[in-house]
């Protein structure tokens, strides 16, 4: 029999053989952070994730831990520390990394001699998994962190918007939300099937962005749907308005116009032939069609007319068809770029500060008390260019 999990110790664990543990092992869900797996792991072995994570490493080499898990959620591993996983798992080291995307990077460098791991923060979006999907298989109170990717952040078997807290799961429940729900079926679509869905979905959300903080939350479809969020999160509409969920519809729509390369193609010609500024109007009529808002083509274009210069050239639209018409950009998406100041903003408080401002603090406390800080966002990282040119 395997030893109590209470009374276990770090030197009982280090005196056990690998093949005394794997029995117990606790499978890693797709795409969860290494950190996440070694935490939930604990409740067995009884042990702090620190000690267990030692005797894990425990091989022939010496093993040398930096960081601890109130650090850093996500936790780096070297060539020879990934090669101890098997041997505790009994899994194949091929069908971890497939599981766990840390083990397929190289952060810890150098070294190669000594067993290595790093607790440090994920470089990317991560969420808290959706309880219902995990309950079973984990231990009361215990959550699995995984990375949400280009589109894992919404759980349609359980309708839920799944949001970033590192103790436990939190999610916004989108029973009353079913435009949500649509948007993210074809959302995956999306990126099934188009190569350039990525960077898409930033320019599309730079758009929205652009057009938001011009006055259009006034609408009446965006109050209502805010009408409805501000009832399931009990949160106020200020702090709901910068969160990526609200103009989740319209940004998903806009990024499937921007991949159809019939459109590319017709927005191509306009520009070429009658100037970006008709181009940019046929592409307004067209958005404004496909999100229900007819108004917004008029409204667009009379805003462009009164906006400074500097604006104009500074609209992300505009910038695409620019290069939509150029060399770089004759062969679908390869070559869109946005100028970093027209992106979305990555950080929650920027987005508050230009959306309410003066109010920045007190709407980021209330976001932040509500989980609605972190998680997935369209917009790429700040250290990861839009695209490659």
């Amino acid at each position: 029999m395997f030893p109590s999990p209470v009374l276990l110790s770090l030197p009982a664990l280090k005196d056990m053989s690998v093949q005394a543990l794997t029995p117990t092992r606790t499978s890693p869900y797709a795409q969860e952070l290494t950190g996440s797996w070694i935490r939930r792991m604990t409740a067995h072995y009884g042990l702090p994730a620190q000690d267990l994570l030692r005797g894990i490493l425990n091989g022939p080499r010496r093993v040398r831990v930096t960081g601890t898990p109130s650090s850093g959620l996500e936790l780096f591993l070297n060539a020879p520390a990934r090669a101890e996983l098997p041997r505790f798992t009994g899994l194949p080291l091929a069908h971890l990394t497939g599981l766990l995307p840390s083990l397929a990077t190289h952060e810890l460098r150098g070294e190669d001699e000594v067993a290595g791991a790093a607790w440090r923060m994920p470089r990317q979006a991560w969420v808290s998994a959706c309880p219902a999907c995990t309950s079973r298989a984990c231990s009361p109170g215990r959550v699995v962190l995984v990375y949400s990717g280009a589109a894992g952040h919404v759980c349609r078997r359980h309708q839920r918007w799944l949001l970033a807290h590192a103790t436990k799961p939190v999610s916004i429940p989108l029973q009353t939300l079913p435009e949500i729900l649509a948007a993210h079926r074809r959302h995956t679509v999306l990126v099934r099937t188009q190569p350039g869905a990525s960077n898409a979905m930033i320019l599309a959300a730079a758009m929205v962005w652009s057009w938001q903080v011009q006055g259009w939350r006034l609408e009446t479809i965006w109050q209502d749907r805010l009408h409805r969020l501000t009832a399931v999160t009990r949160c106020t509409p200020a702090a709901m308005v910068p969160h990526a969920l609200l103009s989740y519809p319209e940004t998903v729509a806009i990024a499937r116009l921007l991949v159809d390369g019939r459109w590319q193609q017709r927005l191509r010609e306009t520009a070429i032939g009658a100037g970006i500024p008709s181009a940019a109007g046929v592409f307004f009529q067209e958005v404004g069609r496909r999100i229900n808002r007819p108004w917004l083509a008029d409204w667009l274009i009379a805003l462009s007319r009164v906006s400074p210069p500097r604006a104009v050239q500074a609209d992300p639209l505009r910038q695409w068809l620019h290069e939509l018409t150029t060399a770089n950009g004759a062969d679908g998406t390869a070559g869109w770029t946005v100028l970093p100041s027209a992106l979305r903003p990555a950080e929650f408080i920027e987005r508050a500060g230009l959306l309410t401002p003066g109010r920045a603090r007190v709407v980021f406390e209330e976001a932040a008390a509500a989980s609605l800080i972190g998680g997935w966002e369209p917009a790429a990282a700040p250290h990861i260019p839009l695209t490659a040119r």
